[in-house]
């Protein structure tokens, strides 16, 4: 075993070659180039759900219900191992073959074994629990398992990219709708379909999602597979994927975890109110959620940077950073937070249409509960990144579990509304618990401060 994973037996013929040395940006141009696939990624974000909401209506609820379960079971298949793996690659030696098999081993099970298993499953409860034609449930069941396996590549190979310090591609891929690459080819792929075969309904707008995965997920999984192309792969057996699963566990049920916290409510609101209610709902929720990409994004970026840090014990630097970070996430947030608070409803009615500005008083509660993760900081992400994972899982859990409880009961007493300050209220309780623990476990605070340090930024590679 080797680093908690397990060992492959190396074939003495192989010839081993040490890999070249990454060029690594600072700090300071990694965030750069996230600001502008950051930019990217919302123009995407925002035609997706543009084209898709004057394309199906009452049924966008429906729609973003199908994307958002895709995210999370793609997480779910995954098993934790693309932010397992990350965290291990910002670390590995250039040397390290040995750490460098078992990374190519931990894509090879997750991508062989878990994630495939996954999409198949996701297809196939997806077709029994549609009530519709057959032709519209296979169209809809093979563009959901399509999701699911496209949603955990496309985050497996940013996650390594990232580890390994290809931090422009990277910053490509990330962020929301897949990141801005992904986003652009959904966007104009979901227009297309509005515009030429809106008769295709939600089966075209699935398929139009999934289609804009494969050529970024391609191109990433040929950058990465370079890294140890020189390195027999190695046979997969059942004891590989236990080790495997068993060395990210946390991580999955981390990540499984954040992505029940961000879309539960919709979930609650299908299952409660009427379709009209749930596009509206749906609609507020998919743009205050916006608001998360900055510090999401930012946690990325800075992630493996806190890997390195932590194991030197190199805690004032890490501070000073996390906390500069944070003040650049508020930073870029409030160009979106203060419309979204000041005009709602024209701000709803730009992007989704007209029937959409009813849903306004539902983003300034959700806005309102969601900004609080900006001012946090990036804690949850430290203490991930510092080998306190299993301490955010069951906060994130915690969570889960108060707004199945308290969001199910304000949902059937107050309607969408109720739903948001319940999401609101929740949202705020799990940033401010992650970050008095932040405090408490690593002696640092992550919060915004009024004099943040982008010197430090540029003398530090990212």
């Amino acid at each position: 075993m080797t680093r908690g994973g397990p060992r492959v037996q190396r074939p003495r013929h192989a010839r081993w070659r040490r890999a070249a040395p990454t060029p690594t940006l600072s700090l300071a141009a990694a965030t750069v180039w996230f600001a502008l696939a950051y930019g990217g990624a919302i123009l995407g974000y925002l035609g997706v759900n543009a084209f898709a909401a004057r394309l199906l209506g009452d049924d966008f609820g429906y729609f973003v219900i199908a994307v958002s379960v895709s995210t999370v079971l793609g997480q779910l298949g995954l098993f934790g191992a693309h932010r397992g793996g990350m965290r291990e690659a910002a670390r590995l030696r250039q040397d390290d073959e040995d750490g460098l098999l078992q990374l190519r081993l931990g894509v090879r099970v997750v991508s062989a074994v878990t994630l495939p298993l996954t999409a198949v499953l996701s297809a196939v409860a997806t077709f029994f629990a549609i009530d519709a034609d057959d032709r519209t449930r296979w169209s809809i069941a093979a563009g959901m398992g399509a999701l699911v396996w496209f949603a955990g590549q496309q985050k497996l190979w940013a996650n390594y990219l990232r580890g390994f310090g290809r931090t422009r591609f990277a910053s490509l891929l990330e962020g929301r709708s897949g990141g801005a690459l992904v986003a652009a080819a959904q966007g104009v792929l979901v227009g297309l379909v509005f515009l030429f075969v809106p008769g295709l309904g939600l089966p075209g707008a699935l398929s139009a999602m999934a289609l804009g995965f494969p050529v970024p997920v391609f191109i990433a999984w040929r950058v990465v597979s370079r890294r140890w192309r020189h390195i027999p792969a190695g046979r997969i057996s059942l004891k590989n994927v236990r080790a495997v699963i068993k060395q990210h566990r946390h991580f999955a049920s981390n990540m499984l975890g954040g992505a029940f916290n961000s879309y539960m409510e919709t979930w609650i609101a299908g299952l409660v109110l009427s379709g009209a209610s749930v596009s509206l709902f749906s609609a507020a929720q998919r743009l205050s959620l916006l608001l998360t990409i900055a510090t999401t994004s930012l946690g990325i970026v800075f992630s493996p940077v806190i890997s390195r840090l932590f194991e030197r014990a190199d805690r004032r630097r890490l501070e000073v950073l996390l906390r500069t970070g944070a003040s650049m996430s508020a930073g870029l947030t409030a160009v979106l937070f203060v419309p979204m608070l000041v005009a709602p409803k024209p701000l709803l009615q730009a992007i989704y249409g007209a029937s959409f500005g009813a849903a306004a008083p539902i983003l300034v509660i959700l806005t309102l509960g969601v900004i609080t993760n900006v001012l946090t900081g990036m804690c949850g992400v430290a203490l991930m990144m510092s080998r306190y994972e299993a301490i955010v899982a069951r906060v994130q859990w915690t969570g889960v579990a108060v707004r199945i409880g308290l969001g199910a009961t304000l949902a059937l007493q107050f309607g969408s509304v109720g739903l948001a300050a319940s999401a609101a209220a929740v949202s705020a309780c799990v940033s401010v618990t992650l970050w008095y623990l932040a405090r408490r476990r690593l002696g640092m605070w992550t919060h915004l401060t009024l004099r943040p340090d982008f010197g430090l930024m540029r003398r530090t590679a990212g």
